[in-house]
C-alpha cells in the first residue's frame, strides 16, 4: 500500500536516503569539526571528541523526525513519530545507505532519471563506498560504547523512524519488482 501512494496524480513525491541515526550524527560531528563554511560550524568542535559532542546541548536530537514534522525545537512525542512515518509512507521512495546501489536503481527507474548511461554515472558517483563530494571519512564508533548509547538515547525517535524506513525499503522493493519497474 505504501508504494501505491507514490503513483497518485498531483501527489508530491520525494526520495531520501537513510542511514542509522547514530552513524549519521557521528558523521556530521566529524564533518563539522572542519567545515568552516557551514552555518552550523562551531570552532569548539575542532577540539572535542565525539563523546564531548554527544553529552553537549549542541548534539543533534531526532533531526529526521523534526524535519518531517517541522518541529525543530521543543519536545517530541510518539504522535510526532507517527506523523513522520506517515509522511514517508505516503510521499517518499526510500533508499538506504547500506543499499545504495539498489537505492540508486530504484530512484532512476521510478523517477525516470535518464537512460542507462545516466544510471551508470549515478552508480559511479553515489554507489561506491567513499565516492562523491559528500563523503567524509572518520573513525567508526563502537556500538557497545557509552557514547553510542547516549547518541541513541538522544535520537530514539529517529532510530524508530529508521527502522520503519528499512521496512518501507523492503515493501517498496517488492512492489517495484511486482510492477516490473526494476
Amino acid at each position: 500500500e505504501s508504494a501505491e501512494f507514490l503513483l497518485r496524480e498531483n501527489s508530491g513525491r520525494m526520495f531520501a536516503v537513510f542511514r542509522h541515526p547514530v552513524e549519521r550524527v557521528v558523521s556530521i560531528f566529524h564533518y563539522l569539526q572542519t567545515a568552516t563554511w557551514e552555518p552550523t560550524y562551531n570552532p569548539e568542535y575542532a577540539t572535542w571528541t565525539i563523546d564531548d559532542y554527544a553529552r553537549s546541548p549542541y548534539c543533534e536530537s531526532n533531526w529526521m523526525v523534526r524535519s518531517l514534522t517541522g518541529k525543530m525545537t521543543g519536545p517530541l512525542s510518539g504522535d510526532d513519530l507517527g506523523i513522520a512515518k506517515e509522511a514517508l509512507r505516503r510521499k517518499c521512495l526510500v533508499g538506504l545507505m547500506e543499499g545504495m546501489d539498489e537505492s540508486v536503481l530504484r530512484f532512476h527507474s521510478f523517477f525516470g532519471f535518464g537512460d542507462e548511461a545516466a544510471l551508470g554515472c549515478a552508480r559511479e558517483h553515489f554507489s561506491k563506498k567513499g565516492s562523491g563530494a559528500n563523503s567524509n571519512g572518520h573513525p567508526a564508533l563502537d556500538q557497545a560504547s557509552d557514547t553510542w548509547a547516549e547518541l541513541a538515547r538522544k535520537n530514539g525517535l529517529d532510530i524508530l523512524l529508521y527502522e520503519y524506513a528499512q521496512q518501507l525499503f523492503k515493501e517498496q522493493g517488492e512492489w517495484l519488482k511486482k510492477e516490473r519497474m526494476i
